[in-house]
């Protein structure tokens, strides 16, 4: 039995013999409030056990409520405003309770050491140091730049919460699978919205949804099963593979009519990273050259408008709210996140090296140049620092890795991650919850895969060894 097996037993004794008298006093509160108030303690409650004593079964919670927890609250296109949602807490809880556990079990290491934790402790350090100045001198409040830098330390958590859980490829393949079940799920209620003329949202998102956060989460998960789908042999059976075909080719469908110009353009490396890397490119050359040819008759005509009105002069006051750059003239929304950029050049003058603080500037949609404002030179230094490590360990993780499967889940995170660093180009990528979370869990098990190799292999030496024992009689 494995020491986390160990750990989980004992610790869920512990639970069992002190649920009985907490469960009494919690029920002679309740009771004494708001039904709704009720519901979300209990809720907290059971993820706090849940994490306490299966650690495993939590993360399981984590990947289901990434994209299917309700949000509560309001904010305005301009960043301004608060929302919550149930997968905000959940994450706070479960990445607190861990920490408690880890803290009460020396034998489990708070942060296992992976070739990531110096670029996030590096990148995490800036942001927290520029921030506090900002806070000393007015420039950020202190409400808002805490929230902030504690979403950040989430979706690392959540990284080396998967890197320390994880021990097996069948671990691996059950997170997966969870993961693309929630992805068929959110690609169905997407479509479920078309009729309704709107741009797709995904799933709990109300009515101010944000189309362009469904098409990067998309995207993203589009990029891997993609190689999964092109790389023979991997899968157990041949349905399966044709199986994954359907739900990718499903998902491209809310992909497009999310109507955002940032996460088509993500789509770019994607094709062009199968094409460059993949041993079948000609399949998605043949398919592209298919698909451009037909995609003027097939595509809706609120796709191909979008297209059209990104670099269509308007007429009267909106032609004055246009950019030009390079001759092309730019619609209000392009021209007004180029205008919001030179500013941020005009301004990060004045805090060169640590910026403004995390939310010490006006709001800005466009990661790289956020990033800049807010933590300087310094923090866009290690941000990138950051982004290319995780682009060398994945590619040398493809490489060097042995089992099928996860050199091609490898391959696919690589392009992905190039991706999000195309789709940061117009969006807060590397912000936004409903991107990142399943981004940073899928760079868990990626980083995982040489530990995970090790110990599949070690398994199949010893089954070799008690065959050849059995074989000569010994």
């Amino acid at each position: 039995m494995s020491v986390h097996q160990i750990l989980d037993t004992k610790i869920t004794k512990l639970m069992l013999f002190l649920a009985i008298p907490f469960t009494i006093i919690v029920a002679f509160v309740l009771v004494k409030v708001a039904p709704i108030y009720a519901l979300v303690a209990a809720l907290g409650l059971g993820v706090l056990i849940v994490t306490f004593t299966n650690t495993d079964f939590a993360l399981y919670i984590l990947i289901f409520s990434m994209l299917l927890s309700p949000e509560f609250g309001s904010r305005t296109t301009m960043g301004g405003g608060i929302t919550i949602r149930i997968d905000d807490i959940i994450l706070a809880i479960i990445c607190f309770t861990w920490l408690a556990k880890t803290a009460l079990n020396k034998e489990l290491s708070l942060f296992k050491e992976t070739p990531l934790n110096k670029p996030i402790k590096l990148y995490l350090f800036v942001c927290i140091l520029s921030t506090t100045i900002g806070m000393m001198l007015g420039r950020v409040r202190i409400l808002s730049g805490t929230f902030f830098i504690i979403k950040y330390v989430e979706y690392f958590m959540v990284y080396f919460m998967v890197v320390n859980q994880i021990q097996s490829k069948k671990q691996m393949d059950n997170y997966v699978i969870s993961l693309l079940i929630t992805f068929v799920i959110v690609s169905v209620a997407a479509i479920v919205q078309i009729p309704s003329g709107k741009r797709v949202t995904a799933p709990f998102e109300g009515d101010a949804g944000e189309p362009n956060t469904l098409g990067g989460y998309l995207i993203l998960i589009i990029a891997i099963t993609l190689n999964l789908v092109l790389t023979p042999g991997i899968l157990p059976k041949p349905k399966y593979r044709r199986l994954l075909l359907i739900i990718t080719g499903l998902a491209v469908i809310p992909y497009l009519l999310t109507n955002s110009r940032g996460s088509w353009a993500a789509g770019i490396p994607v094709i062009l990273g199968y094409i460059l890397w993949s041993k079948r490119r000609w399949v998605i050359i043949g398919y592209a050259i298919v698909l451009i040819s037909v995609v003027p008759f097939i595509l809706p005509d609120e796709v191909v408008d979008r297209v059209k009105y990104t670099f269509t002069p308007q007429q009267g006051y909106a032609r004055s709210l246009q950019e030009e750059v390079g001759g092309v003239t730019l619609d209000t929304s392009a021209s007004e996140r180029v205008r919001s950029w030179r500013s941020a050049f005009k301004d990060i003058k004045k805090h060169p090296l640590l910026g403004f603080g995390v939310t010490g500037w006006r709001f800005l949609d466009a990661q790289y140049m956020r990033v800049l404002i807010e933590t300087g030179i310094v923090g866009l230094f290690f941000f990138m620092y950051m982004l290319i490590q995780i682009l060398k360990n994945t590619r040398k993780i493809y490489m060097e890795s042995q089992i099928p499967f996860l050199k091609a889940f490898a391959q696919g995170f690589f392009i992905a991650t190039i991706s999000m660093m195309t789709h940061s180009i117009g969006a807060n990528t590397f912000i936004i919850i409903r991107i990142m979370e399943p981004f940073w869990f899928i760079c868990g098990l990626v980083i995982s895969i040489p530990h995970i190799e090790k110990i599949e292999l070690e398994k199949l030496r010893l089954m070799e060894e008690k065959f050849t024992r059995v074989k000569i009689g010994t």
